[in-house]
C-alpha cells in the first residue's frame, strides 16, 4: 500500500526492482534511510493546515528532516499503551514534573508531544522546567522540595542530559532531595552528546543519590521521530511484578526488527551486533520500514543498543539542553 501511497517510497521500491506483489514477506520491504527524510517527502499525508510535521534531529551543518502525519491516532495509541505499561502498570495517577518545554515551544518535536500527551492523559498535573529555552533549576528545586514535603509521590519526564545538568547544579549548590517511595522517571534522549557522555550506571546512581530514585524507579526510553513507537527498559514494570528485570529495552509486540550487518547487509543472527531497522505498524503515512544508524543487537523481543555507526551525526532531543551541563541555570 505505502508502495503507491508514497510516491518517492514507490520510486525508491521500482528502483530496487521490487512492488507489491513481489513483496511476499515483511522482511522484502525496503527499509528506508532516516537520511532519507532530509531530501525527500516520505510521506503519504495532504500538505494542508491539519497535517502534524515532525524534525528530527540537526546540526549547524545539516537541515533536519521532516516527518508529515495526517494524524496522529496511531503514534498517540501507540505511545500512551507502551507508556503506561512500563511506568503506570499499576494505573497510578501522579503529578508530573517535566525536564523540557511544553510541545507548543517546540511544535515541531516528537518528543515533546509524547510528554505532552502522556502528561495530558496520565498526570494529576504537570510542571514544565524548561521556558524559552532556558531550564528553570530554582522552580525545580521549589517543586521537588513540595513533593518531598507533602510526601507525594512525582512522575519525572525527560531528557538524559538535562536530567544530568540539573544533578551538577544540585552538587554545586550542595542540595538533595529525597522524594516519596513510588516516584519514578523516565529519561531519555541519549546520554551521549557532543560536550559530554554518561554511562547508565552513572545516571541511575545520579539518580538515586540527588533524587532518591532507585534504578527500579528510573526507566530508559528510545525513540525517534521517523518511528511511531517506543522501546523501553523493563526496570519499573520488573519492580511492579516482583521479578528480576530483563536486559535491553522491549520490543512492542507490533514492532519487528532486524539487525543488519554493516557492509553486507545480510541479516545476523539473535546476539550478533549490527544496524538496526525497525518495521513499525505505527507509522501509517511514513514508511515502516526505517534503517538507522543505531548499532546494537536483538535477543527474541529484548533490544540492546550499543551507540551509533562510525561518522553517524550526533542527534537526540537531548543534544540542545546540553550547553545547560557545568552552566548556571535560571
Amino acid at each position: 500500500m505505502q508502495f503507491s501511497t508514497i510516491q518517492s517510497y514507490g520510486a525508491y521500491c521500482t528502483y530496487l526492482g521490487l512492488d507489491e506483489g513481489t513483496t511476499v514477506s515483511w522482511r522484502h520491504i525496503p527499509a528506508v534511510p532516516t537520511s532519507a527524510f532530509k531530501s525527500n517527502d516520505m510521506s503519504s499525508a495532504g500538505r494542508d493546515n491539519n497535517s502534524v510535521i515532525f524534525e528530527t534531529s540537526g546540526t549547524s551543518v545539516s537541515k533536519p528532516g521532516l516527518v508529515r502525519l495526517g494524524s496522529t491516532v496511531s503514534y498517540e495509541a501507540s505511545l500512551l499503551y507502551n507508556f503506561e505499561s512500563h511506568l503506570l502498570p499499576e494505573g497510578a495517577c501522579l503529578p508530573a514534573i517535566v525536564f523540557g518545554p511544553r510541545h507548543t515551544e517546540v511544535p515541531r518535536s516528537s518528543l515533546w508531544f509524547m510528554v505532552d500527551r502522556v502528561v495530558e492523559r496520565f498526570a494529576t498535573a504537570g510542571v514544565y522546567l524548561v521556558r524559552d529555552g532556558e531550564p528553570r533549576w530554582s522552580e525545580a528545586n521549589s517543586v521537588l522540595k513540595r513533593a518531598e514535603a507533602q510526601g507525594s509521590p512525582t512522575l519525572l519526564l525527560g531528557t538524559s542530559l538535562l536530567f544530568m545538568a540539573y544533578f551538577e547544579y544540585l552538587e554545586r549548590e550542595g542540595r538533595r532531595i529525597s522524594l516519596p517511595p513510588g516516584s519514578r522517571a523516565m529519561d531519555t534522549g541519549g546520554a551521549k552528546g557532543q560536550r559530554a557522555e554518561y554511562e547508565r550506571e552513572e545516571i541511575e546512581a545520579a539518580f538515586a543519590h540527588h533524587l532518591g530514585i532507585p534504578p527500579s524507579h528510573l526507566v530508559n526510553e528510545y525513540g525517534m521521530a521517523e518511528l511511531g513507537s517506543q522501546f523501553y527498559d523493563d526496570n519499573f514494570l520488573a519492580h511492579y511484578e516482583g521479578r528480576a528485570r530483563l536486559a535491553g529495552k522491549q520490543i512492542p509486540p507490533w514492532v519487528r526488527t532486524r539487525v543488519l550487518h554493516p557492509e553486507t547487509l545480510e541479516e545476523q543472527p539473535d546476539g550478533e551486533r549490527g544496524i538496526l531497522v525497525h518495521y513499525d505498524l505505527a507509522n501509517v503515512d511514513i514508511p515502516l520500514a526505517i534503517q538507522t544508524e543505531d548499532i546494537g543487537y536483538r535477543i527474541g523481543d529484548r533490544l540492546y543498543l550499543e551507540g551509533r555507526l562510525l561518522g553517524a551525526e550526533a542527534r537526540g532531543c537531548s543534544l540542545p539542553f546540553e550547553k545547560f551541563l557545568a552552566e548556571g541555570g535560571a
